[in-house]
């Protein structure tokens, strides 16, 4: 699994649900009684058309460095790349997007070790 349930929870900064599992993606959902999250895990072409259609609707995708063979950032959503294989890891949070910045930084190191 490339990112745990405990993963998933601290970057949604909630309890989440038991994953669901489908082709090329993963979800992680809270629980109706709990804040609104959700975070969602895009695996190969799935991972890649996402960032496509992300640059394509003109969202701000920054470049980070260090982290696997590219990798960007947006408000909710990192990108990851490593041997020609695209993760892609989006955040459904009612927050301040400046307050994702490190924890999906920090998860998008974890996965890229995973690859």
């Amino acid at each position: 699994m490339l990112v745990s349930q405990q993963e998933a929870e601290q970057l949604a900064g909630t309890s989440l649900n038991s994953p669901a599992s489908a082709a090329e993606k993963c979800t992680y959902i809270a629980p109706p009684s709990g804040p609104t999250a959700q975070v969602e895990i895009f695996v190969g072409k799935t991972a890649r058309d996402y960032l496509t259609a992300e640059r394509g609707i003109g969202h701000e995708l920054r470049p980070l460095s260090g982290i696997g063979d590219e990798a960007y950032i947006e408000d909710y959503a990192v990108f990851v790349n490593k041997a020609g294989s695209w993760v892609s890891i989006d955040l459904a949070r009612n927050n301040d997007p400046a307050e994702n910045r490190g924890p999906l930084e920090g998860l998008a190191r974890t996965v890229a070790g995973r690859i």
